[in-house]
């Protein structure tokens, strides 16, 4: 359950540090996005969540990403960002990459991390989809 949370933590995270960018194709509004997580021996079902994204905040849980990750290595190409991360969350280290490519109205991305634990290395991988389905209330 804590490699579950810490995975879920990492990927916020990993997401919420490359959305500098602000000169992405981006429209602000109201986003349903949804992830879909998958690791060896544990698929969860995807997760959706319905959010207001705007240019200054695109993903808002920003407190919850802990302070101990950091980008090792950023790029942004036209729409698309790219990233490495390293992570050291109570001892849980992570170390991950991803890519985000945005169109407007919507946007999609993977995450890839590795954690590393005493009993071995667990890799997880997480595929992230965001529509916007109307303006913020």
């Amino acid at each position: 359950m804590l490699k579950q949370k810490t995975t879920v933590l990492f990927i916020i995270a990993s997401i919420i540090l490359v959305t500098h960018a602000w000169g992405l194709d981006f429209q602000e509004g109201r986003y349903e996005i949804t992830s879909t997580i998958k690791m060896p021996g544990m698929s969860p079902p995807p997760t959706t969540i319905t959010r207001c994204l705007t240019k200054q905040a695109p993903l808002p849980d920003q407190s919850t990403a802990g302070p101990n990750c950091k980008v090792i290595d950023m790029n942004t190409q036209a729409n698309t960002v790219t990233w490495k991360m390293e992570c050291d969350e109570s001892g849980q280290k992570m170390r991950g990459s991803g890519k985000m490519v945005y169109h407007g109205d919507r946007f999609e991305g993977t995450v890839d991390n590795v954690i590393m634990a005493p009993e071995g290395n667990m890799t997880v991988n997480t595929t992230i989809k965001g529509k916007r389905v109307g303006p913020c209330q």
